[in-house]
């Protein structure tokens, strides 16, 4: 009879069909020491130790080679240097190709802000889409329920409260702006707060100036190698800038004292500018009250003071990094640049040349969680009552290969 590998039981000693034993007993000195504190953070200690020599010494294998093997590997090493130096190059290259296509991209946005300012109304042959013959279909199908619902409401009253019903969901997308609208109103507003990097920056009192933004270009640089991000207003009351802008300057360069962390161009400044606010209409500071007490004679006074506010506009005085790359940064200041880079590439890469998709809600910046949807939560318990494959045996009797030989 085979083994059955249990603590303290006879390999002979027979078993009861269909019953598991549990764990072994502890004695009283196993018991105490299972209880003791200091013993079990000893254990702790000792087996988390082991756990991170075991991983940190990952090149543990690589150590054991002989030298023959190892040489081997450092030629390997030569050829990924001349690899990242030759990525390098392509990068470079790749960005004097975006420069050399860049007139035929304006021409392209140029014509996208004509359409959203309403200086000029696209033919019909150019609104013609076919990939939206499905949402074409949806509003068909919105307007042959509601003609339904209406029919159904003349039979009954209660047709009449669900056509009612039936009336508003179908015009639940409907707003103050009418057939006669120029243009796309509140376009770039929309576009913006529909990308989750820049909702979060977007504050209440950043909407009404929003409102007045016309385009934003992207305008690739080579000397420095680069990008300016331009956003253009129409007239408004907050500010008498027609343009604002955010310059990034990049690098794209292999470090020779450790080329292997190249990962292509890298943003390593960029430089808002002024907004010339109107009076009072500065959106990003605010106005705040504090009370002061005379330490001598007791008397109280308030006096008022402008401290800055959050607000999307603080995007054009980005924070900096010193020009001393020694200097230690502060945490929130390194974050908030990273973040301000981040941003930065987002709109040159996706943004910009995709606004309609972001206007629409089709494109989005979040990460997809689709694997997490299609496979759940691995730490999920296992109900059998809900598994069609399970199939219990009879009077509780195990499996045939659960049983014990």
């Amino acid at each position: 009879m085979a083994d059955n590998g249990d603590v303290g039981t006879s390999v002979d000693a027979p078993q009861k069909k269909g019953k598991r034993r549990g764990p072994p007993q502890l004695g009283g000195v196993e018991e105490k020491l299972m209880q003791d504190p200091a013993f079990m953070e000893a254990v702790r200690a000792q087996l988390g130790g082991q756990l991170a020599g075991v991983l940190s010494d990952r090149a543990a294998f690589y150590k054991s080679l002989p030298q023959q093997c190892k040489a081997r590997v450092r030629a390997l090493k030569n050829l990924q240097v001349e690899n990242q130096q030759l990525e390098c190059r392509f990068h470079k290259e790749l960005h004097e190709l975006e420069c050399r296509f860049e007139a035929e991209f304006q021409t392209l946005c140029d014509k996208r802000k004509d359409i959203v300012t309403g200086g000029y109304e696209p033919t019909a042959e150019e609104c013609e889409f076919t990939l939206d013959d499905e949402d074409d279909e949806e509003e068909e199908d919105n307007e042959d329920e509601k003609e339904k619902t209406k029919t159904e409401g003349d039979e009954s009253k209660d047709g009449d409260a669900l056509a009612e019903e039936v009336e508003k969901k179908v015009n639940l997308g409907e707003s103050e702006f009418d057939e006669n609208t120029k243009g796309l109103p509140q376009f770039w507003l929309t576009a913006l707060q529909n990308v989750s990097l820049v909702q979060e920056l977007i504050q209440e009192q950043d909407l009404e100036v929003l409102k007045h933004l016309q385009d934003v270009k992207c305008q690739l640089t080579s000397d420095p190698v680069g990008f300016v991000l331009s956003f253009q207003f129409g007239e408004n009351e907050f500010f008498t800038n027609k343009v604002l802008t955010k310059e990034y300057k990049m690098k794209i360069e292999v470090d020779p004292e450790d080329p292997f962390s190249f990962d292509g161009g890298e943003i390593v400044s960029c430089k808002g500018c002024d907004i010339e606010w109107n009076k009072d209409k500065n959106v990003t500071v605010k106005t705040i009250k504090k009370k002061q007490k005379n330490k001598k004679g007791g008397q109280t006074r308030t006096i008022t003071k402008q401290v800055k506010a959050d607000s999307f506009f603080n995007f054009f005085n980005p924070p900096t990094l010193p020009e001393n790359e020694d200097e230690e940064v502060e945490e929130s200041i390194a974050a908030a640049v990273a973040q301000d880079y981040e941003l930065g590439l987002f709109m040159k890469e996706n943004f910009v040349p995709k606004a309609v998709l972001y206007f629409t809600g089709e494109e989005n910046d979040e990460e997809d969680e689709d694997d997490e949807d299609e496979y759940g939560d691995m730490g999920e318990e296992y109900d059998e009552d809900q598994d069609p494959d399970y199939q219990p045996s009879g009077d509780g009797e195990q499996p045939p290969e659960c049983k014990q030989q």
